[in-house]
């Protein structure tokens, strides 16, 4: 407990630094990059997508804006600024242009100044913003930054329609600032191509339900205990669930670990070989998909899987990054107490999961 309240004492302080070197660095960086004069969209011929993060569920969405423009603008070039790992994802899925860069941080925004004026606009649409992200836009010194409710910040000077809440939308919203709206109706998320590229063993005669313990932060993992203890009970309550793990790299030992404590025969590795392309094409094929908020829902939206999905108790988030299958359901982990507190992503309530799952699947 006491470990818990220091944590949360050197988030809060962190949260405040943070605010601190933004509001010093936007007396020098904060400013309209055309001085008040109207943004002309129509002359735009060269974008840069800010995906800095390495965060692949922003990746997979940022898709739809490529596909958009590359289906009805074609005469403007969009390149994606990413890190190795999703840069990888998005060249994959769009075919687009990359430029590779280091993970976010006030280093590499610096270095972004070796691109200043190469793009006439720059999209960079999250939630949050801080100074690395002004920074960065800074240095880029496109002449239109192209935002989501930033209207305090001058630097973005076009802004999307702020009722975009999920990410989905938000890029759905860029795109219809160059296309007409009516041709953007039927647009789908791209995924990388998995069909040809990867076999299946024979799934069961069960209901076979894809299991994902992995979030991107400590606190949206299972731990192995209790990676162990959801399946046990799971097992005893539905008789005709088969499971099969996902892959994760870094976790596969501690999947292997858990297959073998459970010893049953309606649990399995799927690989050992992590891989998108695996993870894609098992999600393609089962009757539900169980996992933390990561990027595996948005996987499972872009396949129409059905999806049962655990998320914090933060109704912003939830709206931005919901799952998008036409069946899906969320279980809810306690409200954390304030901003700086953190709940294990295993902290709900097991009688929500069974009536959530039974919607699904009936016995």
């Amino acid at each position: 407990m006491i470990i818990k309240t220091l944590k949360t004492k050197n988030r809060a302080i962190r949260n405040r630094i943070k605010a601190w070197k933004l509001h010093r660095i936007s007396k020098k960086f904060d400013k309209d990059p055309l001085s008040g004069q109207t943004p002309n969209l129509e002359m735009v011929r060269s974008i840069a997508i800010l995906r800095w993060d390495n965060k692949l569920g922003d990746a997979i969405m940022c898709g739809v804006f490529i596909r958009a423009l590359q289906q009805f603008r074609p005469d403007i070039k969009v390149t994606v600024i990413s890190p190795a790992f999703c840069a990888n994802w998005i060249k994959k899925a769009t075919g687009c242009d990359i430029l590779l860069c280091e993970k976010r941080s006030q280093k590499t925004a610096l270095g972004f100044k070796k691109y200043q004026g190469k793009f006439d606009a720059v999209i960079e649409l999250g939630s949050s913003f801080d100074f690395k992200e002004l920074i960065a836009l800074q240095q880029l010194g496109a002449a239109i930054n192209i935002g989501y409710n930033k209207q305090s910040h001058p630097i973005f000077n076009v802004n999307i329609d702020s009722n975009a809440v999920h990410f989905k939308e938000r890029y759905l919203a860029a795109a219809k600032l160059f296309c007409s709206e009516e041709l953007l109706t039927d647009t789908t998320i791209p995924v990388i191509p998995f069909e040809q590229q990867i076999v299946l063993p024979t799934l069961s005669k069960y209901h076979n339900i894809a299991i994902n313990f992995f979030g991107s932060s400590k606190y949206r993992q299972f731990s192995e205990v209790e990676a162990t203890k959801l399946i046990t009970r799971w097992l005893q309550d539905f008789p005709n669930d088969h499971f099969y793990f996902i892959p994760v790299p870094d976790k596969v030992s501690t999947l292997k670990n858990i297959v073998k404590q459970i010893n049953n025969d309606r649990v399995t590795l799927i690989s050992e070989t992590p891989s998108l392309e695996l993870t894609l094409k098992l999600l393609s094929k089962v009757d539900l998909c169980f996992t933390p908020d990561t990027s595996v829902v948005h996987m499972a939206s872009a396949l129409n899987t059905p999806t049962l999905a655990i998320y914090a108790d933060d109704p912003q988030n939830l709206k931005e990054w919901h799952p998008l299958s036409s069946q899906s359901e969320v279980v809810l982990n306690p409200k954390a107490k304030n901003n700086n507190d953190r709940v294990y992503v295993y902290d709900f309530k097991w009688q929500d999961l069974k009536e959530k799952r039974l919607k699904f699947l009936q016995e």
